[in-house]
């Protein structure tokens, strides 16, 4: 097995944080059973599911001033409706709060509400993904290219069903495959490493930092791979 490394460089202060950690008001980390019941409430709060299929959402941490440090600070919802109309819904940590500018509609209708199976964000817990993160973080350990890293962050989170495009309808009335398909859940992440072995570069107070992102996927029973 070989890990796939994508470097890059980061010029922050950089604050060494555990996934699990507490947050507290509204910072919380990516992995926590914190950030993701913040996830759910505002989910809840603004898309109602009586009326909208979601099928994707994802969270991010802060690609500025705080990368590495571990914090959720965006989040996107993806969702149809029952005219098949398309929607995304995204949050963005400003002064310490959630804001949102409400969903915006996609002018074209490319999916079907009818044959889509909606993602269930209640079903997401975090043992899960506490479990995904240590099975990722040990795939990257075993690997020779992973002997010197040491894993700073979740860089992001994504949890998908597939919607069912309008243009398969037809395939998804026929087939019983096609049918169970769409009903799966994807789920992709990645996590962020230093290298130990690697000096920092200082520029002022700025301390540059290279750091390496590898992407994984795992399915609904927690079975990790990483991501090609």
């Amino acid at each position: 097995m070989m890990i796939k490394l994508t470097k890059l460089a980061v010029a922050i202060v950089v604050a060494a944080l555990t996934l699990t950690a507490c947050g507290s008001g509204e910072t919380f980390p990516m992995a926590s059973a914190e950030g993701l019941a913040k996830i759910r409430e505002l989910v809840a709060e603004h898309v109602d599911t009586s009326k909208y299929k979601i099928y994707e959402v994802e969270w991010r941490e802060d690609n500025r001033d705080r990368q590495l440090e571990n914090i959720l600070t965006y989040i996107d919802v993806y969702y149809i409706d029952a005219d098949n109309n398309n929607y995304h819904l995204a949050f963005q940590l400003t002064n310490g709060k959630f804001e949102t500018d409400g969903p915006e509609q996609n002018d074209r209708r490319t999916n079907s509400y009818a044959c889509s199976t909606p993602l269930n964000l209640d079903a997401i817990d975090f043992d899960y993904i506490q479990k995904i993160g240590e099975a990722a973080d040990a795939l990257v350990m075993s690997d020779e290219e992973g002997k010197n890293l040491t894993l700073k962050s979740a860089g992001m989170f994504r949890f998908r069903v597939w919607p069912v495009s309008l243009s398969d309808v037809d395939r998804w009335n026929r087939s019983e495959e096609f049918r169970a398909e769409s009903e799966e859940l994807m789920v992709q992440f990645e996590l962020n490493y230093v290298d130990e072995s690697e000096s920092p570069e200082y520029q002022g107070r700025f301390t540059v930092t290279n750091y390496y992102t590898v992407a994984f996927t795992a399915d609904a029973a927690g079975e990790v791979a990483i991501d090609d």
